[in-house]
């Protein structure tokens, strides 16, 4: 999961009538969700995302990140 994700994935389930639940990736060390972008949302006292009110997703993607993190080929989990 990727802070693109995350936005993309906002902006999909506000974007539909009763969006449901996000369910946010917090697991410790992700660098692809906390450096990758910036913040992908927004978060209010009572725990409701939105999505960033920016043009398109509204997210900046660090250029630099990606060049020191190239794709690997071969399958996504192993």
């Amino acid at each position: 999961m990727t802070g693109l994700n995350m936005a993309a994935t906002i902006h999909f389930l506000a974007a539909i009538d009763n969006g449901g639940y996000f369910e946010a990736d917090v697991s410790k060390g992700n660098l692809f969700r906390d450096r990758l972008t910036s913040a992908p949302y927004t978060l209010d006292t009572n725990g409701c995302v939105a999505p960033l009110e920016k043009p398109g997703l509204g997210v900046e993607v660090d250029e630099d990140f990606l060049v020191k993190h190239p794709v690997i080929e071969g399958p996504a989990y192993v």
